[in-house]
């Protein structure tokens, strides 16, 4: 029998859930950040986000409508240990029991995300993930989720993107605690991150459940607009920091030499990288790739330039030009033919099959679901209604392409559009929508399904039919 092809939609945790003080929830690193940071520019918070909590089962339900066979949503650490380790609270272990039988009631397949951005504030306070003690925290809470749910759920993810939270918290400085420019606290985040999820996998393994374990990772393809030997040289360090820093150590079980040299040769220090760990990289590889994509890694040389770091969590109207310029790496570079959206970013669909059959080269036939995929935009009423012509457009070209991809016989497994209602969008706060629900934050959290909501489900309805009838 031809396995299933999931399509699906996605939500994070504390994106969405809300009910920050609720149910004995725990309090996260973003809590404090939104309810205290002069650098919360939106000066919004997910105490309440989409409401989530109270709202599930209308929210599952519409999955079920849309003909959505998969939903991938992350458990929040804090609500399964409040303070990050300890007694397990038994009210999130309901609420996520909860969901995760009303999915399989929908015939709903649950894939589940353990840690995405939300550290427990208590590790966070000490050192996060740059304190050793928060591998083993992650591997124990890894464990007990395991436990308590590996029987219905079949498809785990141990991280959501690892280095983009690395990124906005080390080297922007816009996620907490707020480092700059810090590229070996940078560096020790994202190898204590592969290590934790290294050993997550085989803590997995251990119990022998029968489902699947991988990682998330955002990532495009690198192109340039030129290709002299400067350039070449940009797309390789390119690759390096932006695509094998995380999938070589998850599916290969070892960190690229090359990039090792790279980082010594950059003056950073390495000395966390140890031995003894290859073991536990090697025994830790996942089985599958989630590849959240948004857009292309367009680069080019960076030898002259001055290192630094741009991003852009106004939207319209910002005079912030989002990038990444590493002196001896690469640098962003600019189309100005490409489409652009609010904040700046290239609209590029082909840029994912781009992605998908480079992965595919890099990492022969290893299952790829693509986590994540999107358009944002200022979604406003009409008339009780929500025309998303743009977003529908745009993904549809990133779905064409996906298909393109799997027809060539790259293994991809399945899609997930971000996201599954509209957000809050971290430091972007609540006016960047992703969702193919409104949201009506002013009134109660109301629901409405946008255009994009029945566009998506005539769409999965036609690759259904397409199927059924090769079959």
């Amino acid at each position: 029998m031809k396995e299933q092809f999931l399509w699906g939609s996605a939500t994070a945790a504390y994106q969405c859930e809300g009910a920050w003080n609720e149910g004995g929830r725990g309090l996260t690193q973003w809590d404090v950040f939104s309810h205290e940071s002069d650098r919360n520019l939106n000066h919004v918070t997910g105490d309440t986000a989409s409401d989530f909590y109270h709202h599930y089962e209308e929210d599952i339900r519409m999955l079920h409508e849309s003909n959505q066979n998969s939903y991938r949503f992350s458990i929040a650490w804090t609500r399964i240990f409040p303070n990050g380790y300890g007694e397990i609270n038994q009210e999130g272990v309901n609420f996520y029991n909860r969901i995760i039988d009303l999915c399989l009631q929908y015939h709903i397949e649950p894939n589940v995300t353990l840690h995405h951005y939300d550290l427990p504030i208590e590790l966070a306070e000490n050192g996060g993930w740059l304190n050793d003690k928060t591998i083993d925290y992650f591997v124990d809470y890894a464990r007990t989720c395991f436990e308590l749910f590996g029987d219905r759920v079949k498809l785990w993810v141990t991280i959501n993107e690892l280095s983009f939270y690395a990124h906005c918290c080390f080297l922007v400085g816009n996620y907490p605690p707020h480092h700059e420019l810090d590229f070996t606290s940078y560096s020790k985040v994202i190898y204590n991150g592969l290590l934790a999820s290294a050993k997550a996998v085989t803590a997995y393994r251990k119990l022998k459940q029968g489902g699947k374990i991988g990682i998330v990772h955002p990532c495009g393809s690198v192109e340039s607009l030129h290709d002299d030997s400067d350039y070449a040289q940009a797309r390789y360090n390119a690759e390096l920091y932006c695509i094998r820093c995380i999938f070589d150590p998850a599916v290969k079980g070892e960190i690229p030499q090359e990039l090792i040299v790279k980082m010594k040769d950059s003056g950073l220090d390495t000395s966390f990288i140890r031995e003894e760990d290859k073991k536990i990289l090697k025994e830790g590889i996942v089985d599958f790739i989630g590849l959240n994509f948004y857009l292309r890694e367009l680069v080019k040389p960076c030898m002259d330039g001055v290192t630094k770091m741009s991003m852009n969590n106004k939207g319209k109207g910002s005079d912030v030009m989002e990038g990444t310029s590493i002196h001896g790496w690469f640098a962003s570079d600019n189309d100005p033919w490409t489409e652009k959206n609010h904040w700046g970013r290239e609209v590029h669909p082909k840029s994912l099959y781009d992605a998908l059959t480079y992965l595919d080269r890099l990492y022969p036939q290893v299952p790829i679901y693509v986590t994540e995929n999107g358009h944002a935009l200022y979604d406003e009423l009409e008339k009780g209604e929500i025309h998303d012509i743009e977003r529908i457009r745009i993904v549809q070209g990133f779905l064409d392409w996906m298909l393109q991809a799997k027809k060539q016989g790259v293994n991809v497994k399945g899609y997930y559009m971000w996201s599954t209602m509209d957000l809050y969008s971290w430091v972007n706060g609540y006016k960047k929508r992703y969702g193919l629900v409104y949201i009506d934050f002013d009134d109660n959290c109301k629901r409405i399904a946008k255009d994009s909501f029945y566009w998506y489900k005539r769409y999965i309805e036609d690759y259904q039919r397409r199927e059924t009838a090769v079959i």
